[in-house]
């Protein structure tokens, strides 16, 4: 059974002490503080295949006519890794078909199957780093010019950092919340693995490329610690972390022979940044992933002197929430609400689109 620690936010919140939960912004027009609350979307896991491609205006219509909605935030994988090309042509599809028809900004969180699984003959045997750089100019430009995704291009009004070497690996901050996007993706967050069991389809002997996942592994933990440092410093009420990659919460600390220990130990560095950040922050901190497809909603983090233990060992850090979007077969998506006065900070509204409903024969 796991121990409960009590943080400082939590039992405020029971005692209706919960001031710093109420933090406000200033309406210059009216002369006084209102609250915050508001919505976004959250999506990941599409265009991705053929349904998706027949599905996903009908996601993204349901989203433009929800006046709510301030901003997207996508988990990647905008296509699927057993077919679908790694082209320039799709790349470009992709940009016009699905990001220029949000009516409002979307942040985008890159996939693996946008580039680290671009080596697979199915998806045409591409470098996959030649395939990242494509995919940076893309969706998300330079330094010397950064580009909005959606048709927006007011944005969110809010400043959106990006790391000079990573442009993809985004930041910023709106109506008291902290937003971090790093970059990592599915696959093993392209790490070098050799086991059977964590290659897929038809990769060569050795998958991934060590020298481009240290760099961008140590980029990501130094991205995650500025997040964390800009939302102590705005005293932010709550922080939300957006990834591709489900990071194998579930068998965390697999034993070291295990063949899957490779795919867990890519994720590694990444997880003790969460955790250390989050119990330092002390107040809501939201991980969103897409990856597996399936909506899911939980609390998956469990410590030991500041160390990730598995699920049933340790003690739960009850200010870490995650949630899975649906995607890839399943294109709905889920509105985050976030309100200041409520105790947990979150709300999660599944929206299903009716016209994407699967059909069953019982």
């Amino acid at each position: 059974m796991n121990k409960i620690k009590t943080h400082k936010w939590l039992a405020a919140a029971a005692a209706g002490l919960f001031t710093l939960t109420v933090t406000s912004i200033w309406n210059a027009n009216a002369d006084q503080i209102v609250p915050l609350k508001y919505s976004i979307a959250l999506i990941g896991d599409m265009p991705y295949d053929a349904k998706g491609v027949a599905q996903t205006p009908n996601v993204i219509a349901d989203i433009n006519a929800n006046a709510a909605i301030k901003f997207t935030l996508f988990d990647g994988d905008t296509m699927s890794g057993k077919g679908d090309k790694c082209t320039d042509e799709n790349y470009a599809r992709i940009k016009k078909d699905f990001f220029d028809q949000f009516k409002n900004q979307v942040f985008y969180s890159v996939g693996d199957n946008e580039w680290v699984d671009c080596d697979r003959a199915v998806k045409g045997g591409y470098d996959p780093n030649e395939r990242l750089a494509k995919v940076r100019t893309l969706f998300f430009g330079d330094s010397t010019g950064y580009i909005q995704l959606g048709q927006n291009k007011a944005g969110v009004g809010t400043v959106i950092s990006h790391d000079p070497k990573y442009p993809e690996m985004q930041m910023f901050s709106y109506r008291g919340i902290t937003f971090i996007l790093p970059h990592v993706p599915g696959s093993a967050n392209n790490a070098a693995v050799t086991s059977p069991a964590n290659k897929t389809y038809n990769d060569t002997a050795k998958d991934g490329d060590d020298a481009e996942y240290k760099a961008r592994d140590a980029a990501n933990v130094a991205w995650i610690n500025k997040g964390f440092a800009k939302a102590k410093a705005e005293n932010s009420i709550g922080v939300i972390v957006v990834v591709q990659a489900n990071m194998d919460w579930e068998g965390y600390l697999r034993d070291q022979a295990s063949p899957n220990n490779e795919y867990t130990q890519a994720f590694a560095n990444v997880k003790q940044a969460l955790l250390t950040n989050t119990l330092a922050f002390k107040k809501p901190v939201l991980l969103q992933n897409g990856d597996e497809h399936w909506y899911q909603v939980d609390m998956p983090m469990n410590e030991t002197a500041g160390k990730l233990v598995e699920k049933d060992k340790g003690s739960l850090v009850e200010n870490f929430t995650r949630i899975q979007t649906f995607g890839s077969g399943f294109n709905h998506w889920v509105e985050l609400q976030i309100d200041p006065k409520n105790p947990n900070l979150w709300t999660f509204i599944p929206h299903l689109v009716a016209a994407n409903f699967d059909k069953h024969t019982v």
